[in-house]
C-alpha cells in the first residue's frame, strides 16, 4: 500500500530527526591552550561568531580559567554548526596570525569535533606591531648550549628573565618576538648575567643597543653578537689604565722638573700643576671603585684640559729660562681651560646618568667634541706663543753661547709638537663626522679619543727624553756680568742700605755658608736684577761677587780658629763649614783676603791645630 503524501512527509523529518540526534555532541568545551608571548594576562577572553551576531564582548561566552591555569568556555548542544573567533572585549582586539595579519573564521562543525575542542591564538592584531629579533650570528667562544636572554629598559635590565628568553626554532636559529607595547626601546643580550654580557670584538664595553619599531607591522631585528666579556680571551688596553699612566707620568715629569730646579723660588706655577696633577690622579683611581666610581667617571674629559696645561707650563718654563715675564701672554689659554672645566663638569653634574654610564655608553657626544676643540685651540695657543716669544727673546743681555743651546733645544719641541697637533686636529674631525653625519657610530668617537690618548702617551715619552736630554738648561741663563754704561751709579743712599741688607744676610743669617751660593740666588732673594747687584757690589765694596762671598768665608774662617775651633777639628772641616766647597778653592782665597796661605796663618798666630 502506497503512502500517500503526508505519510511520506511525517517519515521524511522523522528520518532527519533521527539523523540529528544521532550525529548531535552534548556541551562542547572550548579551550584555550595556548596564547601569544606577552599576552595582556588582566584583559578577559570572549568566544565569538555567528551564534550571538558576533558580538565581541557577549559575558554570556566568556572564557574562565581554570585551577590548572586553562581558559575554559562551554558552548550548549543546539550549537552544531557555526563560524567564530576569539576577541578580548572589542572588535580591535580579535585574534590574528602570528605575523600580525587578519585571521580567517574559524569553523565549528559538531560531526567532526570532540566535546573537547583546543584552541591555540597566535597573535592580536592591536598588537600586530611586534618585533622580531634574530640572533643571526654568535661568537665562536659561546659555551655549547647557552641560554640567551633579552635585557633593557622594558624590564627594568633584568639579565635573566625567562619571560625574555630567546627560543631556538626549527633552523637552529635563536628568536624572540616583543610585543607592540615595546616599540622604542634599548637592550642588550646575555647569557643570563651582567659578568656574561655582550661586548665588543675587541673586548670593550658595548654601549647599549637601540631599536625603534616604524611600522603597524612586524619587523625583524637581525642581531650579530661579536664575544661576550667573561669569556673573551683578548688583552683590552683601553683608555682607563691609559689615563692611569698618562696622568702619572705627568706628575713624575712635574715631580722631577720641580727636583732639579728646586733652588728656583719662581717655579711656584709648578706646584700648582703638581698638586693639581696629585689631586686628579687620586680622583680618578678613586673613580675606579665603588661606592665613587658613578660619581667620578666622568673625569675622562676632564684629563683633555691637562695637555693643554703642560703646554702652557713648557711655556712658563720657557720664560724662566729666559728671565721673561710669568705667565701673563698664557692667560687666553688659561681662560679657555678653565671655561672648558666649568662646561664640563656643569654639564654632567645636572644629568640624570652616572657619570661613568655616560662615559661607557659614549653619550652626549656633541659635548666631547666641544671639549676636544677648547682643548685642541689652548694648546695651539700656547704653542703659537712660545713659539714667536722664543724668536723675541734678546741673546746679548746672556752670557756665553748658553743661549743658542737653549733655543735650539726648545725649537725643537717645538717642531716635534707640530705633529702632536695634527694627530689631535684630525682627531677633532672624526669626532665631528660622528656629531653631524654618523651619530649612531660610536666606535668613531673610540678612535677620536684613541688617537688623542695614545699620541699624548708618545708625546709624554718624547718630553722626558727631552727632559733627561737638556736638563741642565732648565735654569734661568746667567745675565753678563757687567752693567751698561748709560745706567747711572747709585746714590749713596742705595750704597748704605744696600750694605745694611747684605750685613743681614751675611753676617746675621750666615748665607755665604752655602756652598753652591749663586749670583742669581742671592739677586732673588734682595729682589734685583743680577747684573744691579753686580753693579752695587762693584760699587760698595770694590770687588765682585765671588769675592765678596769669600772674603765673608775667610773671616768666618779666621774667628772659628781664633776660638779655638782648630783644637777640636781639622782646618780642611773648618773651611767645609763656613762654605767653601774645595781645598784649592779655600787656600786660593784665604791668600787672596789675607796675602797668606792658610799654613803660614797658623804659624804666624802661634794657634794650635790639629794636623790633616
Amino acid at each position: 500500500m502506497k503512502m500517500n503524501y503526508y505519510q511520506q512527509l511525517l517519515t521524511y523529518f522523522t528520518f532527519i530527526s533521527t539523523l540529528f540526534l544521532s550525529t548531535s555532541v552534548e556541551a562542547v568545551n572550548f579551550v584555550i591552550h595556548q596564547l601569544p608571548l606577552h599576552h595582556p594576562q588582566e584583559e578577559p577572553l570572549f568566544l565569538v561568531g555567528s551564534f550571538n551576531a558576533w558580538n565581541p564582548s557577549d559575558t554570556k561566552y566568556q572564557f574562565h580559567q581554570e585551577q590548572n591555569g586553562l581558559w575554559v568556555v562551554t558552548i550548549p548542544s543546539s550549537l552544531n554548526a557555526f563560524e567564530y573567533k576569539i576577541t578580548r572585549g572589542s572588535w580591535e582586539k580579535v585574534e590574528s596570525t602570528q605575523d600580525g595579519k587578519p585571521k580567517a573564521n574559524r569553523v565549528f562543525i559538531a560531526e567532526n569535533e570532540s566535546d573537547t575542542v583546543f584552541l591555540d591564538v597566535l597573535g592580536w592584531e592591536d598588537l600586530a606591531g611586534q618585533t622580531t629579533i634574530i640572533l643571526q650570528s654568535l661568537p665562536s667562544s659561546t659555551p655549547y648550549e647557552s641560554n640567551f636572554f633579552l635585557t633593557g629598559d622594558f624590564n627594568n635590565w633584568e639579565p635573566f628573565d625567562l619571560n625574555y628568553q630567546f627560543k631556538k626554532n626549527e633552523k637552529g636559529i635563536y628568536t624572540l618576538t616583543l610585543p607592540s607595547t615595546v616599540s622604542s626601546f634599548e637592550f642588550k643580550v646575555t647569557r643570563g648575567s651582567w659578568s656574561s654580557i655582550e661586548c665588543l670584538s675587541n673586548g670593550k664595553y658595548r654601549p647599549n643597543r637601540a631599536y625603534t619599531h616604524q611600522s603597524k607591522g612586524p619587523e625583524e631585528l637581525l642581531l650579530e653578537i661579536e664575544d661576550w666579556e667573561d669569556v673573551y680571551k683578548g688583552k683590552v688596553w683601553d683608555l682607563t689604565p691609559l689615563t692611569q699612566v698618562v696622568l702619572f707620568h705627568l706628575l713624575l715629569l712635574v715631580l722631577y722638573f720641580l727636583w732639579i730646579n728646586h733652588e728656583q723660588g719662581q717655579y711656584k706655577l709648578s706646584l700648582m700643576v703638581l698638586g693639581g696633577s696629585f689631586m686628579i690622579v687620586l680622583m680618578f683611581a678613586s673613580s675606579l671603585f665603588m661606592p665613587f666610581k658613578n660619581i667620578l667617571g666622568g673625569l675622562h674629559l676632564m684629563h683633555h684640559f691637562f695637555i693643554p696645561l703642560l703646554f702652557i707650563g713648557m711655556g712658563v718654563v720657557q720664560h724662566r729660562i729666559f728671565r721673561y715675564s710669568g705667565w701673563g701672554s698664557y692667560r687666553r689659554s688659561l681662560y679657555a681651560l678653565s671655561f672648558g672645566v666649568l662646561l664640563s663638569l656643569s654639564f654632567y653634574l645636572f644629568q640624570e646618568e652616572p657619570l661613568l654610564t655616560i662615559f661607557l655608553e659614549r653619550k652626549y657626544s656633541f659635548v666631547n667634541l666641544l671639549i676636544k676643540i677648547i682643548s685642541i685651540l689652548a694648546i695651539i695657543y700656547a704653542w703659537n706663543t712660545a713659539r714667536q716669544d722664543l724668536l723675541k727673546y734678546p741673546a746679548d743681555t746672556f752670557q756665553g753661547s748658553i743661549v743658542k743651546t737653549v733655543k735650539e733645544a726648545f725649537s725643537l719641541y717645538q717642531k716635534c709638537t707640530v705633529l702632536l697637533i695634527g694627530v689631535y686636529a684630525f682627531a677633532v674631525i672624526i669626532q665631528t663626522y660622528r656629531v653631524i653625519i654618523a651619530p649612531s657610530q660610536f666606535l668613531l668617537q673610540d678612535v677620536s679619543d684613541e688617537m688623542i690618548w695614545y699620541s699624548t702617551f708618545i708625546y709624554l715619552v718624547f718630553i722626558s727624553g727631552w727632559i733627561f736630554k737638556h736638563y741642565s738648561i732648565l735654569k734661568p741663563i746667567e745675565l753678563k756680568g757687567s752693567y751698561r754704561k748709560e745706567e747711572s751709579p747709585s746714590n749713596d743712599k742705595e750704597v748704605t742700605e744696600f750694605m745694611e741688607r747684605v750685613t743681614v744676610l751675611f753676617e746675621k743669617e750666615k748665607l755665604y755658608t752655602k756652598q753652591d751660593l749663586t749670583l742669581n740666588e742671592v739677586a732673588g732673594i734682595m729682589g734685583m736684577p743680577s747684573h744691579k747687584l753686580t753693579k752695587l757690589i762693584q760699587q760698595s765694596y770694590k770687588m765682585s761677587f765671588p769675592e765678596l762671598v769669600n772674603d765673608y768665608r775667610v773671616r768666618a774662617f779666621t774667628k772659628k780658629v781664633m776660638m779655638g775651633e782648630a783644637e777640636k777639628s781639622t782646618l780642611l772641616s773648618i773651611a767645609y763649614e763656613v762654605g767653601f766647597h774645595s781645598k784649592s778653592t779655600f787656600n786660593r782665597a784665604f791668600k787672596k783676603s789675607t796675602g797668606v796661605t792658610p799654613k803660614e796663618f797658623m804659624k804666624k798666630t802661634s794657634v794650635k791645630r790639629i794636623l790633616e
